[in-house]
């Protein structure tokens, strides 16, 4: 069947609509600033070969659970004597070089701009095997405590959540809220870390009926916030939960 005029005159306006914005408003690296190729796609729309070539994905080897690298080792010291709610973390790359400090301009910067190439990057998780082929009816962000987000002015994981579910065309619901503030978790070992997070979020809404939810953040060390939220949907009616980082630490 022949192409209708109507629709060849629309692909032309977009085509025509990308070449005005490149030539006013030309794609620089998220990372080094340099000037990045036109016709790049996905993560290349944001990052240059050079810097994408530096992002490390997570180790070969690693835990089917929680993504703890597990080169030469037999049993994950991570989920050592856990009981996970969560059936699984999916990390996109390793949280070193530039990944750390795009998250750190990200967070700490409040450039949120780079909530676009960081969630270029978490849609890696989504290839993963544990993740490949299977469906979700909701993705929601970790929230924050409402002071800090006040503070810092947004949730990055919220944003992340909002690019992601766009690109996986399912909705993005903030069920969740943290309702006590918590000790920054780095420095933390894993067992202080799960009780500073305990009784730290409820419920902010009903679940859909037996939800498959994916949970976003953007780093994780030990699990512990993930799955302390996890608990809480579980405890509410999920039906299966996983979740997905930019970066593990």
């Amino acid at each position: 069947m022949a192409e209708k005029p109507k629709a060849r005159l629309s692909g032309q306006m977009r085509r025509l609509e990308g070449i005005m914005l490149d030539l006013f408003y030309p794609q620089h690296c998220s990372l080094c600033g340099c000037r990045t190729e036109v016709e790049g796609t996905g993560e290349r729309e944001v990052f240059c070969d050079t810097c994408l070539s530096k992002i490390q994905p997570p180790a070969e080897y690693h835990c089917q659970v929680c993504s703890h690298p597990m080169d030469g080792l037999m049993l994950c010291p991570n989920c050592d004597g856990r009981n996970w709610c969560l059936e699984t973390i999916v990390t996109a790359c390793r949280y070193e070089g530039g990944v750390r400090e795009l998250i750190q301009r990200f967070k700490y910067g409040r450039d949120i701009a780079l909530a676009r190439p960081l969630g270029r990057l978490l849609l890696r998780a989504l290839d993963d095997p544990r993740l490949k082929g299977r469906s979700f009816d909701v993705v929601v962000p970790i929230p924050l405590h409402p002071l800090r987000e006040r503070e810092r002015g947004f949730n990055q994981a919220e944003l992340l959540a909002r690019f992601l579910a766009r690109s996986m065309k399912i909705p993005k619901q903030v069920l969740l809220k943290r309702i006590r503030p918590t000790a920054q978790q780095a420095g933390f070992d894993r067992a202080h870390r799960m009780e500073n997070l305990r009784g730290a979020f409820e419920l902010k809404r009903p679940l859909p009926t037996d939800a498959r939810i994916l949970l976003v953040d953007d780093v994780s060390t030990t699990g512990a916030t993930l799955d302390a939220c996890a608990a809480v949907l579980k405890k509410s009616g999920a039906a299966e939960i996983s979740s997905v980082v930019v970066a593990r630490g």
